[in-house]
């Protein structure tokens, strides 16, 4: 289903899972952080045992459980959105020379991929980065949105460790 073929409450609903997804990303921007701070002192520290580390975020959209296709012992996933979060955000904290340098997770940019296209009904809208990422990468169409009942969000980290068995010089 194209977003013209939309009634407004469908809209509206959409509208509601971007709006879900901008406070998400806030919450998710201000922790990652706080994180990358605690590992990146960590990494840096001459006595701790961690080489490194990822960050990532993984936000899954559940079916609504009034969907047909809804079983009660099923995880009900429609699809789940990955996004690499150490290098994205500390990227973001460098000072920058264009703001196109760095988008993504709570960027404060439009990433409304109909803004340009005059009479969209969605042009006049706001889209945060991971609903842009919903409609315009992955499957899904605007009627398989209408479908989403739940979002899930994991944030997991990766500790990474390396040790040297020979010194090579």
């Amino acid at each position: 289903m194209h977003a013209s073929e939309l009634a407004l409450a469908q809209r509206q609903y959409l509208q509601r899972i971007n709006d879900k997804l901008a406070v998400i990303e806030r919450h998710v921007k201000r922790e990652a952080l706080d994180r990358i701070a605690q590992l990146d002192a960590r990494v840096h520290h001459p006595d701790d045992w961690l080489s490194d580390y990822e960050l990532e975020l993984e936000v899954s959209f559940w079916l609504r459980e009034d969907d047909p296709a809804f079983k009660e012992d099923d995880d009900n996933i429609l699809v789940t959105l990955k996004e690499s979060l150490k290098l994205t955000l500390k990227e973001s904290l460098k000072p920058l020379r264009d703001p196109a340098d760095y988008f993504g997770i709570d960027d404060g940019i439009n990433h409304n991929a109909f803004q340009q296209r005059d009479g969209h009904p969605m042009q006049g809208e706001f889209h945060c980065w991971l609903y842009h990422c919903l409609y315009d990468h992955t499957d899904l169409w605007f009627d398989d949105m209408l479908r989403i009942g739940h979002i899930w969000v994991n944030m997991p980290v990766t500790y990474q460790h390396t040790s040297v068995v020979v010194e090579h010089g």
